[in-house]
């Protein structure tokens, strides 16, 4: 089963995510934790420490932010060391400390305003879900040589089994995450008990009667929101659909609730059915998967088209001017394709991987790591832009510590094979001793190099991911035989010895894409791709707003002279647009006043760069 490389084992990330992590380590974390400690997330653990009570503001998730954060700075800081950024490490993680209560409860809205709540709400009030980001920054030190916080994650983890579990209490957390947790603490420590406590909390999902509808029933349970409030309680009955709780997973059959609870307990599941070899629950996952894949994602690769319960609705309902796509949701897709890759690799997972990753999720930040989308609409008419921060910042530290762990998505390895999801310039060793090094300018250019040193003779493969897009790809080992072609990889079996460059080219020419019939938006549009980048229209004036223009296919895109900031091309091509005219409103056989032009598209991950602006995905065609 193929697992990410430790990220200690990488001499360097450079190219075009290097660029993002330097941006990162220099900028954005120290930007968020003064975020963090502007808002009062960090004083709540210093006020729990000092036993102050009744002193807890915002959001009762907050502390899950503090714990990302710190996953993050732990991942940045083995290639990109900032003083400044240890520093900050160090307050967050002795705060921690001091929070935890002695039987390892760690949360810290109950622990200053009403110890009484505790384990009262678990539909609402996120203890599980914050421990489970707790567990994963823990995780994420050990792995860095700092192994202080696990104890805490342990001790986290015996708070929970004391109370729940097998023949014990029945309950998980309203919002999913802990069972991801829980397998990465089983993966870390090797104690089974992790895992089989997260299989537990999964197969516990949509059973009758559900722990979170008995909260429902009774009133001393519901101390977050009242019942008119919430998105679990619709009609006079208990909606379990937005919790996934609706049936059991093995039952399940299309994607619906909140988006990035669905695709956190997915993940985990997916981990469940591996491990188990639990041919119904996977079953099931192909077919949530394949549900989501074929009629419920945004060519983006974003999820979740509503920010009313910021979930799904239906098959094939995806607007552009309202989609929400929250760029959580984004990263929880990355971490289901990743955990379906790992448990049955193929490049299908690593298709919606790579259109998530340089599309939905490379949207949500800045490219100085600094300011955010919540959402990612594929339209907008200059009504709306990145952001410092949010009352609601899950996103910001969520992508931080995609960011500083990005190879942990584009190179795996098991025992026998690497497998390159997308070329990302790096170098580092494997286990076996192996040394590789990677140029690339990948996603702008389609041309990698790959440099294998052995020491001594090394058989091992090399497993080529071939992305759905690329149309033609050439490959060359000088000396090596023909490439074999397995579940959409090209597989390089060689005895590697001395230093072996293979060169990789994908070719990339811009292509359009249309979409199903049954996406009204999008009649008459199409989307332009190229690699695996999708490009947008922009204009920062409505009279050269995108909508005015439709797109002349009768030639060829072109590839612009001018590069974006982020290294891309820009991309030409001719279009007619509507211009202004004089009249009233409406008017009957008026007639309207068209100009030719020359459209100018650039990375859709790109736009808003200046602030507000026009901007369309799909253009009239």
């Amino acid at each position: 089963m193929p697992s990410a490389i430790p990220l200690k084992q990488f001499d360097s990330v450079g190219g075009f995510w290097g660029a993002y992590q330097t941006e990162l380590a220099t900028k954005g974390l120290m930007h968020q934790w003064q975020q963090i400690v502007e808002t009062g997330r960090l004083q709540h653990f210093i006020d729990v420490i000092d036993g102050k009570s009744d002193t807890h503001i915002g959001y009762r998730f907050n502390d899950s932010d503090l714990y990302k954060w710190l996953e993050a700075a732990a991942y940045s800081q083995v290639l990109n060391p900032n003083p400044e950024v240890k520093a900050a490490m160090e307050q967050a993680i002795n705060a921690i400390i001091g929070a935890q209560a002695e039987d390892g409860y760690l949360f810290t809205l109950i622990q200053l305003n009403k110890p009484e709540w505790k384990w009262r709400n678990l539909v609402h009030m996120h203890e599980m879900y914050c421990l489970g980001h707790l567990i994963e920054a823990c995780i994420a030190l050990n792995q860095m040589g700092d192994s202080r916080l696990m104890l805490v994650a342990t001790k986290a983890v015996d708070c929970i089994t004391a109370t729940f579990g097998p023949g014990k209490r029945v309950g998980s957390c309203g919002h999913p995450e802990i069972e991801l947790a829980l397998y990465r603490l089983w993966q870390e420590t090797g104690q089974k008990r992790y895992a089989e406590l997260a299989d537990w909390m999964i197969d516990c999902r949509g059973q009758r009667p559900s722990p979170f509808e008995t909260e429902f029933e009774n009133p001393t349970y519901n101390c977050i929101v009242s019942l008119d409030r919430c998105c679990e309680w619709k009609d006079g009955k208990y909606y379990g659909e937005y919790l996934q709780d609706d049936k059991p997973i093995r039952d399940q059959d299309t994607i619906v609730g909140h988006s990035v609870r669905a695709a956190y307990l997915y993940a985990a599941a997916q981990l469940s059915a591996g491990r188990r070899k639990d041919k119904p629950l996977q079953d099931a996952l192909d077919r949530i998967w394949t549900n989501l894949t074929e009629a419920r994602m945004y060519v983006t690769g974003g999820i979740g088209s509503t920010g009313d319960g910021e979930g799904f609705t239906a098959d094939y309902d995806l607007p552009n001017l309202n989609a929400y796509a929250e760029t959580c949701a984004g990263i929880a897709l990355a971490m289901w394709a990743r955990r379906s890759f790992e448990v049955n690799p193929s490049t299908d997972p690593l298709d919606v991987l790579e259109r998530a990753l340089f599309n939905g999720i490379l949207s949500g930040v800045s490219r100085d790591t600094t300011r955010y989308f919540y959402d990612n609409p594929l339209e907008s008419r200059a009504n709306t832009e990145r952001q410092p921060w949010f009352g609601c910042a899950c996103c910001p530290p969520n992508i931080a510590r995609l960011l500083a762990s990005i190879t942990d998505y584009a190179v795996q390895a098991d025992d026998k094979t690497l497998y390159l999801a997308f070329p990302i310039e790096c170098s580092f060793t494997l286990t076996n001793g192996l040394k590789v090094k990677i140029k690339s300018q990948y996603p702008n250019r389609g041309k990698a190099e790959i440099t294998i040193t052995a020491k001594q003779p090394t058989r091992f493969r090399l497993a080529l991911r071939i992305p759905d897009w690329a149309e033609e790809v050439t490959t060359t080992l000088p000396g090596a035989q023909p490439a074999e072609y397995e579940e959409g990889f090209a597989v390089f079996d060689e005895v590697w010895e001395g230093d072996r460059t293979l060169t990789l080219e994908f070719e990339m020419e811009p292509r359009l894409i249309s979409a199903h019939p049954k996406v009204l938006d999008n009649l008459g549009r199409v989307a332009v791709q190229y690699g695996p980048t999708i490009y947008c229209a922009e204009s920062s004036s409505e009279a050269n707003a995108p909508q005015r223009a439709t797109l002349e296919l009768n030639e060829d895109i072109q590839l612009g002279a001018q590069k974006t900031p982020g290294g891309a091309p820009t991309l030409q091509v001719n279009a007619i647009r509507q211009n202004d005219a004089d009249g009233p409103l409406y008017e009957y056989e008026q007639e309207a006043n068209y100009s030719e032009e020359t459209l100018t598209l650039i990375p859709y991950r790109e736009w808003n760069a200046s602030g507000k602006s026009y901007m369309q995905v799909w253009l009239r065609a």
